[in-house]
């Protein structure tokens, strides 16, 4: 059997242990936003840049790209775009499918791409800002290929190595690939036995320790599990009962009874990681973080003091240019009860939450780890996430349509609210479906009080 090539060793990693790498190296590649612009597979490839700009006479031209396409020989290649326009389309469906016969391995742009269904049904991975419907024609050209882009703040050259997955994507200097994968590699390999110690229930922060980070640099490859995995912190019976009482709800009842009661607590911005069927509801562990110092203190060993039932609350500021939580996290989180997670910050390792099902539930997702970036700054105390107050041990309610926090002391009250409400909802449809107007309907049952204060 052959040796793997590196790039089949950089396609064996993910964009979260690249980024550590390039950290521990003090390398830049891991950029934010550029994401998947449909639900397509990783790549990992080398760079073909090109630069677009915008028209500036009405000259008719080539359109932008195809000479690079056209000239593309080899199978490892991977388009990177610069210089795109907010709202105007640098990628579409028929250079998608051009790239797709030319074996390109997918394409990478800093900015939007339109005919988005098109690159999806060709099964051609774009990746990128977002989407838009406005075609580039006469409003952009290509200025220049193959020469150095600035890809979100990252430098990017021709034959760069390139490697995108859910979570976003990195770029890695040609010169100093070999030195970042191995290292990777090496980063690989102790997560796992990281992730082993955590399903035999160590405590987490026995294995978060910087200890077991620096044993990463020293090469160290030694473990080891301990037995127990089931959380001694059990839920309280008050906790019990007032998550209960919003077993049957789902966010938008309970928001409509907020906003009747005057009580604000929609936490804006903060959206599920997946379309999540079911409801998570539990009392909030809070966790505020802050810069790191220097020395850094400790990142995640909070989450030992977590209930079972809890949902982990976390105050990061809104930060997006770090990460509070990964698959380590959401691992011992799943094994000892916990209920879910909310963080006003993003996340990372999103396939394990994913895979695992674990709900998560942040204001963005990027690879780059919060290691000595930040760290705890106090638990239990009240926070702020999404715009919104949270005293330690509110009820949290959160699914597909987002989160929303229900004061403690008052969430009885909700409660009764949210249930009157659904249930007045639900007759509306019920007489709808015998064959009522929608306003026959609404006016029959007061719809248009139930939000209403008073």
């Amino acid at each position: 059997m052959s040796e793997p090539t590196i790039l089949d060793r950089l396609a064996a990693l993910d964009t979260n242990t690249v980024s550590d790498a390039l950290d521990f190296l003090q390398l830049k590649g891991a950029t934010y936003g550029l994401r998947p612009l449909w639900d397509c597979p990783k790549i990992v490839g080398r760079a073909s840049t090109v630069k677009v700009a915008p028209k500036t006479d009405a000259t008719p031209t080539m359109h932008l790209l195809t000479p690079v396409i056209d000239a593309v020989t080899t199978h490892d290649r991977v388009l990177v775009i610069s210089g795109g326009t907010e709202g105007i389309s640098c990628w579409g469906d028929i250079v998608a499918n051009a790239s797709k016969t030319k074996h390109i391995r997918g394409t990478v742009i800093d900015g939007v791409s339109r005919d988005i269904d098109g690159s999806r049904d060709a099964k051609y991975p774009v990746y990128g800002r977002g989407v838009t419907m406005i075609s580039a024609r006469n409003r952009l050209v290509q200025v220049d290929s193959g020469t150095p882009l600035d890809v979100a703040g990252v430098t990017v050259h021709q034959d760069d190595y390139v490697i995108a997955d859910r979570c976003g994507t990195v770029f890695v200097p040609a010169a100093r690939v070999e030195e970042v994968i191995q290292l990777g590699e090496r980063i690989d390999r102790r997560q796992n036995l990281m992730v082993r110690d955590v399903r035999a229930g160590k405590p987490v922060s026995e294995v978060m320790h910087d200890k077991q980070f620096q044993a990463i640099l020293d090469g160290s490859e030694t473990g080891s599990a301990s037995s127990s995995s089931r959380n001694p912190k059990q839920a309280s019976p008050e906790d019990q009962e007032l998550s209960a009482l919003f077993a049957d709800s789902d966010t938008a009842g309970v928001s409509d009874a907020l906003d009747k009661l005057g009580i604000p607590g929609q936490a804006f911005g903060i959206m599920p990681l997946a379309d999540y069927t079911k409801v998570t509801v539990g009392p909030a562990f809070t966790v505020r973080y802050v810069p790191a110092s220097n020395p850094p203190g400790s990142v995640g060993d909070f989450i030992d003091d977590v209930a079972v039932g809890d949902v982990v609350v976390i105050d990061n500021g809104g930060r997006t240019d770090c990460t509070v939580w990964g698959d380590i996290m959401t691992q011992y989180a799943g094994i000892r009860g916990i209920a879910g997670t909310v963080i006003d910050g993003v996340c990372r390792d999103v396939n394990r939450a994913i895979d695992d099902e674990y709900p998560l539930f942040t204001a963005g997702r990027w690879m780059r780890t919060g290691k000595d970036r930040v760290q705890v700054g106090g638990v239990n105390e009240p926070i702020g996430v999404g715009k919104v107050h949270v005293q330690p041990r509110d009820i949290v309610v959160a699914d597909a349509n987002g989160v929303v926090v229900v004061p403690r002391d008052r969430a009885r009250e909700v409660a009764d609210v949210a249930g009157k409400i659904e249930k007045t909802e639900a007759g509306i449809r019920e007489l709808i479906a015998g064959g009522a107007t929608i306003a026959e309907a609404r006016e029959r049952l007061g719809y248009h009080l139930l939000q209403r204060r008073g």
